[in-house]
């Protein structure tokens, strides 16, 4: 009878030790699982916030990706071709080295289109002694439908700007030019660009020269209301002009 009960409880203590190894093993599994999950999310997300937050935002992160709104999109394109259309001095020496300090918010064809620009400039003479900004068209700021999504990685920035230049301390240029600048996200170097975004330059379009009787600046000032502008970009749906240096 003794002995009965022995096997009895021996085969308790095996059945006990199976569900304990059961759930040992369960507990490894979960474990492994968390790890791989908490490995595979993102170890940094960045976040581009709206400059009008006035009614609130919602951002919503995919694989650590968020979305960029146009209005940062527009500021940074801005900002940027301005810098590289600063020529404070002497032209000849500037534009090269406002290429050079912008250059890790360019991408590398970008760098080379600019450079072989900088090198025509030179040899026709247009550089020497010449200063050079550019600034927003008054009354004509930022709206949505200057900033083109060509997906959720690349867009098209309208820019309507007023071009100026002098010559030894003389005015030698004074003209309105569309800029249909590209930009792109550009995760290369986040200690020298924490924008992660870069200027693409023109992509398949060109500059053209705007006419200032249909702008009317001083109305457009009056009304502080955008030009319409197209839908889609593309050469045909700028105004046509000669070639716009």
């Amino acid at each position: 009878m003794s002995s009965q009960k022995f096997t009895n409880a021996l085969a308790s203590s095996h059945a006990h030790n199976k569900q304990l190894l059961l759930v040992i093993l369960a507990i490894v599994f979960l474990a492994s699982f968390g790890i791989y999950f908490a490995w595979r999310q993102p170890k940094a997300v960045d976040i581009h916030i709206a400059t009008d937050l006035r009614s609130g935002d919602t951002i919503r992160v995919v694989d650590g990706v968020a979305p960029i709104n146009k209005s940062n999109v527009y500021s940074f394109g801005y900002y940027i071709w301005q810098q590289i259309n600063r020529w404070q001095a002497d032209g000849e020496k500037d534009y090269g080295q406002q290429i050079y300090a912008m250059q890790y918010f360019l991408t590398p064809s970008c760098q080379a289109q600019l450079k072989a620009d900088l090198s025509k400039r030179h040899l026709r003479g247009e550089l020497r002694r010449r200063t050079r900004h550019i600034t927003e068209i008054p009354g004509f700021p930022y709206s949505e439908n200057r900033v083109v999504s060509e997906g959720r990685d690349a867009w098209t920035v309208l820019l309507d700007m007023q071009v100026m230049e002098t010559f030894g301390g003389s005015a030698v240029k004074d003209v309105f030019i569309r800029y249909p600048l590209r930009v792109v996200r550009f995760d290369v170097d986040r200690e020298r660009n924490p924008w992660l975004l870069a200027l693409d330059c023109f992509g398949s379009n060109a500059p053209a020269r705007l006419n200032p009787a249909d702008l009317n600046p001083a109305a457009a000032a009056a009304n502080l209301k955008a030009p319409r502008l197209p839908g889609t970009v593309a050469p045909s749906s700028l105004p046509s002009d000669t070639s716009v240096d």
